[in-house]
């Protein structure tokens, strides 16, 4: 979608006994002259990556903050994603393989960072999985790595605990390349896997079929007969081959967000009208805001809910802002001219009150934002009215492609290389990158590693578990509600909910965790309505 106006109908009729190639030279002399959006200009400006990169400068931080290297090349390069599991452990997604691969292109890998004299800085790094096509998130439950690797949704495993995943599951597959593709993967207080998905479509071919629900996104048909959700496929890691889907082809209608079960079954689509939303994450009231990317008008930032339509190839009435647009959920403005990245929510006590909310990367602008959301009823809004350059790139390396909050209470975020693809000298990848923390000042760096600090969550008490309801890790949070799940405590986890000091992180996870223990038990609806009563 071009954003320049026609050329002059003079113009046009004075070309028409030229040659066609002189059609096209002076068509596209005529739109290189019109002026370029500020979007545009700064994606000409830094199309080519970082060139002029300072390897030794430190990203800008407000006062009272500190940031420190942890990560750079070799132990990093070109990282795209990271998840810490449930013990405080690293994990880096890295290239080669963004953005123009070949059926034969090297592929992406997951690595596990390791700090070995826990002085916060990696050390060295062990591959964990391996084998995959465009890695663009991970995300953690229990032993389970879920990764998006366009055109799949994967689950590794590590089954005999020597930090090498051993068993490749193929979720689901055909979800469409790599140029807007699935992204924002995050589990959530109602146990449901979320995703953001981009309008790359998937194939529609005998034995290549997506799931229904993507294919209504994409405005797909399939072959008769096809699944509405294909099986997994279970692999080994020598027996694993990773699905290859041209990158060139054709955008679908649209992009959204969407949610399963951990098994990938019960998968619906929670929001339509995406183009591209990169990441997604919800607060600590479960509410959600994602980033979506567009060509020319400016990035949005955008709250999904059930059924709502966020206005991208809306079959009446399109829109990208939503304002004074009654289709359209409206975006929280305003538009960024950037290109947005990771999403992370902070509400953990290593930040201080007025800088807990929500931070969101920008590759483009080599800025992460802070976002500190108001409430307008039940629209949410932006604090302070335009987003917060929270940390600035300057001459530094910040090319953000993800954030997340470690157990200590950090804020990490990956950056990218100087160049915008893989470079390769003498058969080796020679791209920089770059893990930053982002800490308050004096808070010792120590490790963001728990292993063998604590004791096993089948092993704690159901006290000291709902605890760690608000901890900081995801995979923590995700972790303990599970196994209070199987546990079955549903009378604990009432009498705990009476107490006045819970945290919101806390009492939003106890009450999601404890309507999901005896679902058809009708005896909690009066309970929850007198919980809601006495609480407001």
């Amino acid at each position: 979608m071009s954003h320049y106006p026609p050329v002059e109908l003079w113009r046009r009729k004075s070309v028409l006994a030229l040659p066609a190639c002189l059609i096209s030279i002076i068509l596209a002399l005529a739109a290189s002259a019109q002026p370029k959006s500020p979007n545009e200009q700064l994606y000409s400006k830094n199309k080519g990556g970082d060139p002029d990169a300072d390897f030794y400068a430190v990203p800008i931080v407000p006062e009272g903050f500190e940031v420190t290297l942890v990560a750079k090349e070799p132990l990093v390069r070109n990282p795209c994603a990271i998840a810490f599991d449930g013990q405080g452990r690293m994990f880096i997604a890295q290239g080669p393989q963004y953005r123009r691969m070949k059926p034969d292109s090297p592929k992406d890998s997951v690595y596990l960072l390791i700090d070995d004299d826990n002085d916060g800085v990696a050390d060295r790094r062990q591959l964990y999985a391996t084998g995959f096509n465009g890695i663009q998130g991970l995300i953690w439950r229990g032993d389970d790595l879920y990764i998006a690797n366009a055109p799949d949704l994967t689950i590794v495993r590590d089954l005999d605990g020597d930090d090498i995943a051993d068993e490749y599951v193929k979720l689901y597959t055909d979800l469409g390349n790599i140029e807007h593709a699935l992204h924002g993967l995050n589990f959530a207080p109602d146990g449901r896997l979320y995703m953001s998905k981009g309008n790359s479509k998937g194939l529609s071919l005998p034995g290549r079929v997506a799931p229904k629900a993507f294919r209504d996104l994409f405005g797909i048909d399939a072959p008769e007969g096809s699944p509405d959700i294909p099986p997994p496929q279970v692999f080994t890691a020598e027996t694993y081959e990773a699905t290859f889907h041209d990158p060139n082809d054709d955008w679908g209608r649209m992009g959204g967000i969407l949610r399963a079960n951990p098994d990938g079954s019960d998968l619906e689509i929670v929001s339509y009208g995406a183009r591209n939303p990169w990441d997604i994450n919800f607060s600590d009231g479960f509410d959600w805001l994602g980033a979506d990317n567009d060509q020319l008008e400016g990035d949005r930032f955008f709250r999904p809910f059930l059924g709502a339509h966020l206005g991208w190839n809306h079959s009446w009435s399109t829109d990208w802002t939503g304002r004074d647009n009654l289709p359209t959920a409206p975006a929280i403005l305003p538009l960024v001219d950037g290109s947005t990245t990771g999403v992370a929510y902070y509400d953990a006590e290593g930040f201080p009150e007025n800088y807990r909310g929500f931070f969101v990367g920008d590759w483009l602008r080599k800025v992460v934002y802070f976002i500190r959301p108001k409430w307008d009823g039940a629209r949410m809004e932006m604090g302070g009215g335009v987003p917060m350059d929270f940390v600035k790139g300057g001459k530094s390396l910040l090319r953000t492609t993800d954030l997340e909050i470690g157990a200590d209470g950090a804020l990490y975020a990956l950056s990218w290389g100087t160049t915008y693809g893989s470079v390769f000298e003498n058969g080796e990848m020679v791209n920089e990158g770059r893990v930053w923390r982002i800490a308050w000042k004096g808070k010792d760096p120590g490790t963001w590693n728990l292993t063998g600090i604590e004791v096993p969550l089948t092993d704690r008490s159901i006290d000291s578990l709902v605890d760690d309801l608000d901890h900081a890790l995801k995979a923590r949070r995700t972790n303990v509600s599970e196994e209070l799940v199987r546990r079955g405590a549903s009378q604990e986890l009432k009498a705990w909910l009476t107490n006045d000091s819970l945290t919101t992180l806390q009492e939003t996870w106890g009450l999601w965790t404890l309507g999901r223990i005896n679902i058809g038990d009708e005896s909690l609806d009066d309970w929850f309505a007198d919980h809601l009563r006495n609480s407001y």
